[in-house]
């Protein structure tokens, strides 16, 4: 009945976050979601369409399953995976009542009930509570067959091993586990033990067969359910891992852009660390085995901490994991002398343990360890009752202290920037402003200026400054979509100005800023803007065909509008519209060159051969690093002149290096026109094409410094 309860209390309270009608569109959720969609709508292998899918499929059947009888309804998902929930809870206390007392089972239950982890993650989709559910029913149906061999009892617990190593390949430990502990009890007798093993393995092995047919029809090969990629494999035992998150040094990010890792490879790459670093790899393990038992809950797309200030049920009325783990790993110890009565515990203990550790330590990947955690925590809780009520203080009193003394090493410090991440505000503001509610978008920005601020307090390495600014971007891009759709222009203008400051070489937002300054009346504006975005994109058909328009305004020589009206067609990947045929054909008769065979690449040089010798005056465009002196005393036209022609050069001349172009645009922005971020932009540009110096260097870096720190309102 509590367990009932305290998850309607979540569920109720959940229907506040933004989560609960987005679903992020990264990491495994979108996979198993479009999967399961895609089983629901004809394709039997439940692929999801512009994914990988290396991820074993079990889930995303599951989900399937779900949807068939619902409709695609995310609330569904969540309401059978709560229930998943209660039934793992009675579970638990089966097997703890089989162990240790009835009163114990209760406590063990009790426990589990109100571990808020259980409820956060049944409450997306993850695979982590469908797995926890299977765990413990081989647990369950292992111990029962072992007590009383049945026909029924063996095809439940073959099955239900087969299903859990197929909704969690790394959970194939168990496997020997469970044969190993069903020897010992059943397979070694000589009446019928080795016909229930051959029945055991056949079953299992039958149940298995779908998804490893799946396997070899989709990947091409005989192998495990799991193929994620040897990348995450060696990331996750690589010397330097530091364990609370998959950010690694330079070296192993550049040998994973260079080639992609299979598990062999990975593995090779992993003995050959450890033959070079044992120190440092032992070093890793360790922390790996302190941080899957601390009270700290790693995060990935989804981040506990964040959603328990969105409910209150979840801050207050959740038992720490630090309380679990410091119990349940005094009870593993303290029951050892117990070990053949409580062999399964102990290996399931042991197992769970082993599977997860070869791989990165985030929470959800501990859920199936919480249940044997409170099942020993009953245990510590129970001896710790008996030693009192025997008084035997000294027992007592060991027990106490040992029990302390762990809690206060597994009380850890979060990451390094707080137990609430720079994204995880990011995936919350993105939650809110993908719920189309006016309304949130006070809410969006709100988390969007908390991880600014977040970023602005921590080291240059942590701040992910270049992400904040890509979501501020994207926020403004709506908010100009909002005001377009309201037919105000004045605020569209500002929205764009602002989703360009945050992200300055993004050709799509310059080409929607040259847009709407068409229509503002100021196309000189809009042909920089045009320019702007076709240096970024060249190779663009819509972006050639803008800049062409606007030049055919009058603006320049008409070559420009033939020119880019050329490269247009050129790029064009689907018939040109007579539109376009018919300007080039006005254009070439107003330049007299209607006499050239109409020759699409030869006439496309000729035009830009006579550009770069009529149309651009290299003397009014010296090649120096710097601006030349008098610039600082020209009118706001020359500069602009002067600016619009620096790109028309970066466009005409591909072949010439534009290091020296990028330069004096950059500081054109920055001396003039007092603009950091597009100074920022070009003056890096200058540098990738290989202007260094020490000049170059400390202003980028005094730049990058005052973009990341200022304050964004």
């Amino acid at each position: 009945m509590l367990a009932c309860c305290i998850r309607l209390i979540y569920f109720y309270q959940f229907q506040g976050n933004p989560f609960f009608g987005h679903l992020p569109e990264l990491w495994d959720q979108t996979l198993y979601h479009k999967g399961a969609q895609a089983l629901v709508e004809g394709d039997p292998f439940a692929l999801a369409p512009g994914e990988p899918n290396q991820q074993s499929p079990f889930y995303q059947y599951f989900l399937g399953l779900i949807y068939f009888f619902s409709g695609v309804e995310l609330t569904s998902a969540w309401i059978v995976q709560l229930i998943l929930g209660v039934v793992s809870t009675f579970l638990v206390y089966m097997i703890a009542k089989r162990y240790i007392s009835q009163g114990s089972a209760f406590i063990a239950a009790v426990m589990f009930t109100l571990y808020g982890g259980n409820w956060f993650y049944e409450c997306t989709l993850y695979r982590a509570s469908l797995v926890t559910l299977l765990t413990l029913s081989v647990c369950l149906l292992l111990l029962r067959f072992a007590e009383r061999p049945s026909i029924g009892l063996l095809i439940g617990s073959a099955l239900s091993l087969s299903f859990l190593t197929q909704a969690r390949t790394n959970l194939v430990l168990f496997v020997p586990l469970a044969l190993v502990y069903l020897w010992r009890k059943v397979f070694s007798r000589r009446d019928m033990g080795r016909k229930w093993l051959a029945g055991y393995l056949v079953i299992f092995f039958l149940a298995s067969l779908p998804l490893l047919i799946w396997v070899k029809q989709i990947h091409g090969n005989w192998g495990p359910y799991d193929q994620t990629g040897g990348e995450n494999f060696y990331l996750a035992n690589s010397p330097d891992y530091s364990v609370r998150s998959v950010v690694h040094d330079k070296k192993y990010r550049n040998l994973l852009e260079s080639e992609r890792l299979g598990t062999r490879p990975a593995l090779q790459l992993i003995l050959k660390d450890i033959a070079e670093r044992p120190l440092d790899v032992t070093k890793v393990y360790l922390k790996k085995v302190y941080y899957y038992f601390n009270d700290y809950e790693v995060p990935t797309t989804h981040n506990y901490y964040l959603s328990s200030e969105l409910s209150s049920v979840l801050k207050w009325g959740s038992i720490p994991f630090g309380v679990i783990a410091t119990l349940g790993i005094s009870g593993f110890f303290w029951s050892w002398k117990y070990w053949k009565r409580l062999t399964l515990l102990h290996a399931f203990f042991l197992g769970n343990l082993l599977a997860y550790l070869p791989f990165f330590m985030f929470s959800r990947y501990r859920l199936s360890m919480v249940p044997f955690l409170c099942i020993f925590s009953a245990f510590t809780l129970h001896m710790i009752y008996q030693r009192f009520k025997e008084n035997d203080l000294r027992a007592l009193s060991s027990v106490i202290i040992s029990v302390f003394a762990l809690g206060w090493f597994v009380k850890t410090a979060p990451l390094p920037e707080g137990k609430i991440r720079i994204l995880d505000y990011i995936n919350l503001s993105s939650a809110y402003l993908n719920n189309n509610k006016s309304d949130d978008d006070d809410r969006a920005y709100n988390y969007l200026e908390r991880s600014w601020e977040l970023s602005r307090s921590l080291p240059a390495d942590l701040r992910n400054t270049k992400m904040i600014r890509r979501a501020l971007s994207h926020f403004y891009f709506r908010e100009a979509d909002f005001s377009l759709n309201k037919g105000d222009a004045v605020r569209e203008a500002f929205a764009l100005r602002r989703a360009i400051a945050f992200n300055f070489p993004s050709s799509p937002l310059h080409a929607r800023y040259s847009s709407n300054l068409i229509k503002k009346g100021e196309p000189k504006k809009a042909l920089l803007e045009a320019l702007i975005a076709l240096t970024i994109t060249p190779n663009s058909f819509d972006l050639n065909l803008l800049a062409g328009k606007i030049y055919t305004n009058k603006l320049s020589h008409p070559l420009w509008g033939l020119y880019h009206f050329l490269l247009a067609k050129k790029f064009a990947d689907q018939p040109v519209p007579s539109s376009l045929e018919k300007s080039i054909q006005n254009l070439q008769g107003i330049l007299n060159l209607n006499s050239l065979p109409f020759d699409l690449q030869k006439l496309t040089l000729k035009v830009r051969d006579r550009l770069t010798k009529e149309a651009l005056s290299l003397k009014s465009f010296p090649m120096n690093p710097t601006l030349p002196v008098e610039a600082s005393k020209w009118e706001s036209e020359k500069l602009y002149n002067y600016r619009l022609g620096l790109h028309q050069y970066l466009l005409i001349e591909r072949g010439v290096n534009p290091a020296f172009i990028y330069h004096q645009l950059g500081m054109l922005e920055w001396n003039f026109f007092k603009n950091d971020n597009s100074a920022f932009y070009y003056l890096e540009k200058a540098w990738d094409y290989g202007l260094r110096n020490q000049q170059l260097a400390s202003l980028l870096n005094d730049l990058s410094e005052k973009l990341a720190t200022r304050n964004i309102s």
